[in-house]
C-alpha cells in the first residue's frame, strides 16, 4: 500500500460480535480496505475502551492509558472518519461519548483562543455516520430535533475542521430481513468506497 493512500478510521461500538452495527463496521472496513486506504478501527468494546474522562485529563495533553494514546495518534493522522453505532435513546451509547469526550478532545481535534474561538484542528476531510435503530429518522426530527446530527455535525466533527459529515440511518432494525439487511451493507460499501476515492480525488 503506498505511502500516499488515504488513511481511514472506522468506530464502532457495540458489545455483541453477531450485531448488525458490528457486520456494517466491518464491511465499511473491507470496503475502505479493498478501495486502497489504509485503515485503522477503534472496536470500543472489543478493545477494552475505558470511556471515563479521568480528572487528569482535563486540560491536558496527558494520558496514563496506551489505548488512548493509540486513538489519539490515529485519529490526528486519518484523512476520512466512519462511525458506526445503534441508536439508544435517541443517541450514541455512552462509551462513544466517551471517546468523543476522551480522544475528540481539546487540543487533539480543536484549539480554543483565550477569547473563546474554535478552531478544527483534525486533518480529516470527510466523516460518515453510520446509525441502526428501530425509530425512524422522522420521529428523531420531529420529535426529538434531530440530535444525532445535531450531535456529529455540529458539536464533534464540525468544531473538529471536518467540513463533510454525512449520515446513514439503518431502520428498524426490528423485523428486517436478510435482504434488507444485505442492501443496508451494500450501501455502506458503496459509500465508503465512494468516501475513500474522494479522499484520493482531493489528495491528486
Amino acid at each position: 500500500m503506498a505511502e500516499s493512500s488515504p488513511r481511514v478510521l472506522v468506530v464502532v461500538a457495540h458489545p455483541h460480535d453477531a450485531s448488525l452495527t458490528r457486520g456494517l463496521a466491518m464491511a465499511a472496513v473491507v470496503a475502505a480496505s479493498d478501495a486502497g486506504a489504509r485503515v485503522w478501527v477503534h472496536d470500543l468494546y472489543a478493545d477494552g475502551f475505558d470511556p471515563m474522562l479521568k480528572t487528569y485529563e482535563i486540560g491536558t495533553g496527558y494520558f496514563d492509558d496506551p489505548l488512548a494514546e493509540r486513538y489519539v495518534a490515529e485519529l490526528i493522522e486519518t484523512d476520512g472518519i466512519v462511525v458506526v453505532h445503534p441508536v439508544w435513546f435517541f443517541h450514541a451509547p455512552a462509551v462513544l461519548k466517551g471517546w468523543v469526550e476522551r480522544i475528540v478532545r481539546e487540543g487533539v481535534a480543536f484549539g480554543v483562543s483565550p477569547e473563546g474561538a474554535i478552531t478544527g484542528l483534525l486533518r480529516a476531510r470527510r466523516a460518515l455516520v453510520v446509525t441502526t435503530a428501530n425509530s425512524s429518522t422522522e420521529v428523531e426530527r420531529s420529535v426529538f430535533g434531530d440530535p444525532l446530527v445535531t450531535f456529529w455535525r455540529k458539536i464533534v466533527f464540525g468544531p473538529a475542521g471536518v467540513p463533510e459529515v454525512e449520515r446513514v440511518a439503518f431502520t428498524p432494525v426490528r423485523g428486517s430481513d436478510e435482504d434488507v439487511r444485505t442492501a443496508w451493507l451494500a450501501e455502506v460499501r458503496t459509500k465508503v468506497a465512494r468516501l475513500v476515492a474522494d479522499l484520493e480525488a482531493g489528495a491528486a
